[in-house]
């Protein structure tokens, strides 16, 4: 980690962006506890990576484990593997409670000849929320919920998201597999992995709404999003196999506080829930469609065989069950889909601005704010702001979090990748409180959460998918 944050610091994109890393970790690392602290302004400073931003990789298992007030075990993954035989990472719950992740770590707790540590599961939660509330980071990944609803776990496994928590696809590292000299020259033949890209684009939720031209603005942005895989010149080899492998895209949005906003619906209402089921379910049907549209025209991913695509349980996951859903998954069935991965909602906070829209599916700042980067300051207002609109604008850190989270656990079930999804907390946030926030995220099925951001601390934000 030091190592990287060095790189990082090196980066910095011709002194308009400065490089970023994101250092994901399983919760039962016997290094957690010196992972945790590795971003904190006190301590060993040689023991510290202040440019990296850390996420935690949490199982079912730990989430029950802090619920319930239960100990929680730490191993060594070298040890695990030397003795066990398994690496206890490659595998999840393949069902809510049950699965291959449990029963393997329950086999290594239980093994007599496998070190290991127990400390109590609140602890490291505790733990995790010091440094959430004093640097924003760690993210939280609950993988067992990203494993279940990738719809490529035929062909591999997620083990972490991204800088911004949207992207979600599958993951393998490339090996060695031969190293031979031959007149001079050393030959290296390597099996690639699976080496992600992110192809991104938001479009503007209020206005595609109120213009009623969803359906027709998301039939153009999958066609782009699926010409830039093949017009992108990428240098990384591995990078460039997956991506033409999955033909992976993340379609997003922006603006969904303007759009709360001017149709009159409270944030913090059933309402605001509802309209997030009927609008991003309407998205996901407008982008499933459109890449069976690419499909027919130019063929389907390479590895669509034996997806959840294929096999209509990416339909059956979600219980889409009416008579349009039906179709389209018999479409989906004959002519396949054009790209594995369709969707992700990244936080685009730079793109939103120049629009003059909010950013992503956060609720606003405030009404009137400045927007800070490293060589300019922007003042920024509320879209649309009248004397009707401005009771709607609550700021961020007033909106009873549980609200957004509700909100967020509907437009997951429509998102088959991930979202960028901030918690916003008072200085004065109790733990109890915060405690309870991160298990209704779980509870709700969410994949991640992004930052936690405190009213007494100041986030540096990644920009690498902002924009």
């Amino acid at each position: 980690m030091k190592q990287l944050n060095n790189v990082a610091v090196s980066v910095d994109q011709l002194g308009q962006r400065q490089g970023a890393i994101a250092v994901y970790l399983d919760v039962w690392h016997k290094d957690i506890f010196s992972f945790l602290d590795a971003k904190l302004n006190n301590g060993d400073e040689r023991q510290r990576t202040h440019d990296l931003f850390t996420a935690v990789s949490v199982p079912d298992v730990f989430m029950e484990a802090v619920d319930n007030r239960e100990s929680w075990y730490l191993f060594d993954p070298h040890e695990v593997r030397e003795v066990m035989g398994f690496s206890l990472e490659d595998h999840y719950d393949e069902e809510k409670g049950a699965g291959s992740f449990r029963e393997r770590y329950t086999q290594c707790v239980n093994h007599p000849s496998l070190s290991r540590e127990e400390v109590p599961a609140i602890e490291i939660m505790k733990r995790i929320m010091i440094s959430q509330l004093e640097t924003g980071t760690p993210y939280m990944f609950y993988r067992d919920t990203a494993n279940r609803l990738n719809p490529n776990s035929h062909n591999g496994m997620i083990y972490g998201s991204n800088l911004c928590t949207e992207i979600m696809q599958n993951m393998s590292s490339t090996v060695v597999t031969e190293e031979t000299l031959e007149d001079g020259t050393i030959q290296i033949t390597k099996k690639p992995g699976d080496y992600v890209v992110c192809n991104l684009s938001s479009l503007s939720i209020a206005n595609v709404l109120k213009d009623n031209v969803l359906d027709r603005v998301i039939t153009i942005q999958i066609r782009m999003l699926d010409n830039v895989i093949d017009i992108n010149k990428l240098d990384v080899k591995q990078a460039e196999l997956t991506n033409k492998t999955y033909r992976a895209i993340g379609g997003g949005t922006y603006g969904w506080h303007h759009h709360l906003a001017r149709n009159g619906i409270k944030w913090e209402s059933e309402e605001a829930v509802q309209e997030v089921e009927r609008v991003y379910e309407k998205i996901n049907y407008a982008a499933i469609k459109a890449s069976v549209a690419l499909a027919k025209e130019k063929g389907a991913y390479p590895k669509f065989k034996g997806s959840d695509w294929d096999t209509g349980a990416y339909f059956e996951k979600r219980d889409y069950g009416t008579d349009d859903w039906h179709t389209l998954k018999a479409e989906v069935k004959e002519h396949g889909i054009r790209n594995g991965y369709l969707l992700a909602v990244a936080p685009n906070a730079t793109t939103a601005l120049i629009a003059g829209s909010t950013a992503s599916i956060d609720p606003i700042f405030s009404k009137l704010y400045m927007e800070e980067k490293k060589n300019y300051r922007i003042p920024v207002v509320a879209p649309e702001l009248n004397s009707e609109t401005t009771w709607l604008y609550k700021a961020a850190h007033l909106i009873d979090q549980k609200w957004s989270i509700r909100q967020n656990g509907r437009r997951q079930r429509h998102v088959d990748q991930g979202i960028s999804f901030n918690i916003y907390v008072p200085n004065n946030v109790r733990a109890k409180e915060l405690l309870e926030l991160h298990l209704l995220a779980w509870q709700e099925g969410l994949k991640t959460t992004y930052y936690v951001r405190s009213t007494s601390s100041t986030v540096e934000d990644c920009e690498s998918c902002s924009s």
